[in-house]
């Protein structure tokens, strides 16, 4: 089975608990009205995260993935992440449903070191690099437009703040729930 992997920051707990609770609940409610290639059959296959770079399905790169990551933030100290506001991403008939979170130099950095270091080790390109980085924490995917301001008033958990103390390496597999497979601390 092919996987996935996508360099994140973790969240915390408790605040990682409270955001898992809350998006499986708009799953549960919302998800047979998303329009995805992931199963509409209200199961959460993700969990709650950050990411700094989504590599596409090059998990046969994953001990290299690692090695370079560790390399990378062993100077990096942990980094404050605040939250912006719950937002909608619109693109066509669609929405995401994400709460953004402030963009700050520490941040920044640490996605273009991640970007540049990894890159040639990934599956995939994304527009959302570099000076396009726009980190948010997601709560639903590829919802109708239409009931996308429904579903952020049902949403509860609009604001946060946390230290990130580490970066994961997220893997995914089709149908399956996410995991994060490596931890590896800041500074």
């Amino acid at each position: 089975m092919v996987k996935k992997i996508c360099i994140i920051l973790t969240i915390p707990e408790p605040l990682n608990s409270e955001l898992n609770d809350e998006i499986k609940e708009l799953h549960k409610k919302y998800s047979s009205f998303c329009k995805s290639s992931h199963p509409n059959n209200g199961t959460y296959f993700d969990i709650p995260h950050i990411t700094l770079f989504s590599m596409g399905y090059c998990y046969e790169n994953k001990g290299s993935i690692e090695a370079k990551l560790r390399e990378l933030v062993r100077k990096h100290k942990p980094i404050t992440i605040k939250s912006k506001e719950l937002t909608l991403f619109e693109f066509g008939d669609q929405c995401h449903l994400v709460v953004k979170i402030e963009k700050n130099k520490e941040l920044q950095d640490l996605h273009n070191k991640i970007i540049t270091e990894l890159t040639h080790l990934a599956k995939k390109k994304e527009k959302f690099i570099l000076d396009l980085y726009n980190p948010h924490s997601s709560k639903i995917l590829y919802l109708p437009k239409e009931i996308g301001e429904k579903v952020k008033k049902d949403a509860k958990i609009k604001e946060f703040k946390f230290t990130a103390n580490e970066i994961g390496i997220k893997v995914r597999q089709e149908n399956h729930y996410c995991i994060i497979e490596k931890r590896i601390k800041l500074a």
